[in-house]
């Protein structure tokens, strides 16, 4: 391979670290490891992880670049990152190089969500993030499926079980943690509280959206 055409991207985000080499536009690549307290090492593991799924050496890498909420604590490691991006621009390059027809991409994080416009240039138009009150998000839905036992994808298909509507009738996501809880400590079958989870974080994220129209084909990113 010519190491020219070969470049790593890292996602230093608040619960975890991603790593994806690409060739034009081919995925050689990816790995995603829990961020935790060392985001260096985070972005260490993530890209030799990503590196050993391409069969790629460290050396035959054209460059490396950087983005996610610690981008700028990667950016002086041995690793050589070559530039950082904001999360938002690389929410909108990332969708539109994986759908060619979409114009708004929605980023669920661990601790921040956002959505954003772009025209077919990739080029951005606007950007809106959640309030407040709905920060962590994200960090919700994992503390919900562990309380529940389950991965989050087995969180999100026990809520398609669901036969009784329930709901978490609160704004902030700490809260609504604690109002879950009350639920399974009444006895609300479980597939209904995964439900009325789901449904939570629904609510949150179209609330948002109503600030800033979003224009079809829609990419969802995030955890």
């Amino acid at each position: 391979m010519n190491k020219e055409k070969i470049l790593a991207g890292l996602d230093a985000g608040h619960v975890k670290t991603k790593a994806v080499l690409v060739s034009g536009r081919d995925i050689l690549g990816y790995a995603s490891v829990p961020t935790g307290l060392d985001v260096a090492a985070a972005a260490r593991i993530a890209l030799h992880a990503a590196l050993e799924s391409a069969g790629v050496a460290y050396a035959q890498l054209g460059g490396i670049l950087a983005t996610g909420i610690f981008r700028d604590m990667i950016q002086d490691l041995p690793l050589k990152v070559m530039a950082t991006i904001p999360d938002y621009m690389a929410d909108a390059k990332g969708a539109l190089f994986l759908s060619g027809n979409s114009r708004s991409v929605i980023d669920m994080g661990g601790n921040i969500h956002k959505a954003v416009r772009y025209d077919e240039k990739g080029n951005l138009l606007d950007v809106i993030q959640n309030d407040k009150c709905a920060d962590g998000l994200g960090i919700f839905y994992t503390t919900m499926a562990q309380a529940l036992g389950v991965s989050e994808q087995e969180l999100s298909e026990l809520a398609l079980r669901s036969t009784k509507n329930v709901s978490v009738a609160i704004q902030c996501a700490a809260s609504a943690e604690s109002e879950a809880i009350d639920l399974m400590c009444q006895g609300v079958d479980v597939a209904d509280v995964a439900d009325a989870i789901s449904r939570f974080i629904i609510e949150r994220v179209a609330a948002m959206c109503t600030c800033m129209p979003l224009k079809q084909e829609i990419v969802v990113a995030g955890g």
